[in-house]
């Protein structure tokens, strides 16, 4: 078995903690000095594949060859439930192709006869862990990562849906262990991606880096996971107010994969934080005639408010409302992403709030707390935003964003 680097076991101390070497963001981030504001999801990580479909599809197919590749082997055992979860996993992959959310309906499909048919196997509980995380569904996601690692304790995609359960529910103790033996058994792109944004949450900006280029260098030369990596490099460097590094960091990535719509998307971002907004328009509405996401189209819808261009802006935003009941259609709870969206452009204020309070419930991640803070904030509620607001921040997350909103917070409660 292979086993980690020096960089790779340095993850964890002995107590179980991310060494803090640094100050980090979060790797979905705000550019400075610009007025997008992007939407809470979970991280798209390269997806965890079922075995049989690792075998069928290299890094660097794209959807419509991995949803061929597996149709060819379910047409020989349609029965099969690593087959059926193969196919699954494959129209995951063309919702990253396309963000065409009615493939997480067809994947469900496949999923609940493969269940039905083999419920401790590990390829469909991965599978099935990878969907939940997709649609947001972070409880059910983690019921799977638990039995994946029970049936399955040597695969390293099993723990990364455990991990990013984990992440998501806010259990950052329990995620880091996952994390630690995912990249023990395997430090590789995904498991050195999850070693990254946990070190980002614990406000270690320099071991973010380094463990996000290793995992650059372990993936192949080109392909959607390594452009994926490179664009959130880009975004790490920007956090450092390195907008050139950045820069060249998200160009690098449109070359991995032609045109990328993330290494577009944050040249725009670059652009807008620079002032230079006719091309930070531009470049956000190439990304999103690539890949219609709510991040991009707030983002476009930003810059045109920045610009002055009320019209061209509502028209974004009003397409935001659109791509978010496709969402939900579909089965992809978006009510944080939402109440996020609402609070920024100061929209549906009491709505957000209690959005926020219902997501923290369930989920009362470092993220999670910051929306509900600021939602009580824009509602009156100083104290209490305080109070979350500081709960945000309690791990050392160094988020731009996150401590503008900190600090607006504390200086109300000051006031």
């Amino acid at each position: 078995m292979r086993r980690t680097s020096e960089a790779t076991a340095s993850l964890v101390t002995s107590g179980g903690r991310v060494l803090p070497r640094g100050r980090a963001a979060l790797l979905f981030i705000a550019i400075l000095g610009a007025a997008s504001s992007v939407l809470l999801a979970t991280r798209t990580d390269p997806l965890e594949l079922p075995a049989a479909i690792e075998r069928l599809v290299d890094q660097r197919a794209d959807g419509e060859r991995a949803i061929a590749a597996a149709q060819s082997r379910l047409a020989t055992s349609p029965n099969d439930p690593r087959a059926l979860a193969g196919l699954a996993s494959a129209y995951l992959i063309r919702v990253r192709d396309t963000a065409d959310p009615t493939y997480y309906a067809k994947a469900d499909a496949l999923l609940a006869r493969a269940v039905a048919l083999a419920p401790d196997e590990p390829d469909v509980l991965v599978a099935a862990g990878s969907l939940a995380l997709s649609r947001h569904e972070f409880i059910a996601a983690l019921e799977y990562g638990r039995r994946a690692t029970a049936a399955a304790p040597f695969r390293p995609a099993a723990f990364g849906v455990l991990t990013d359960a984990l992440v998501e529910l806010g259990r950052y103790d329990e995620a880091v262990a996952a994390a630690q033996r995912m990249v023990d058994l395997r430090p590789d792109l995904a498991s050195l991606s999850r070693v990254s944004y946990l070190r980002e949450l614990h406000g270690d900006l320099p071991g973010a880096l380094d463990a996000m280029r290793r995992a650059l260098e372990a993936g192949a030369p080109r392909g959607e996971a390594s452009a994926f990596v490179e664009a959130h490099i880009g975004d790490l460097l920007v956090a450092t107010g390195d907008l050139d590094a950045a820069d060249r960091a998200y160009e690098s990535a449109t070359r991995r994969v032609d045109g990328y719509p993330y290494g577009l998307a944050g040249r725009g971002r670059v652009r807008a934080a620079r002032g230079e907004l006719a091309a930070a328009a531009s470049l956000y509405e190439a990304a999103a005639q690539r890949l219609p996401v709510p991040d991009f189209v707030i983002g476009l819808g930003d810059v045109y408010a920045r610009m002055g261009e009320t019209a061209k802006a509502e028209q974004q935003y009003a397409l935001v409302d659109a791509m978010e009941r496709l969402l939900g259609a579909n089965g992809v709870r978006v009510d944080a992403d939402l109440a996020l969206f609402d609070l920024d452009h100061d929209r549906d204020i009491a709505r957000a709030l209690g959005a926020a309070r219902a997501e923290y419930a369930i989920r009362p991640s470092a993220p999670v707390a910051m929306i509900l803070a600021w939602a009580e904030y824009k509602n009156g509620d100083v104290a209490n935003a305080q109070r979350h607001s500081a709960e945000a921040l309690r791990l050392g997350w160094r988020d731009p964003l996150a401590l503008h909103r900190a600090g607006v917070i504390a200086a109300a409660a000051a006031r």
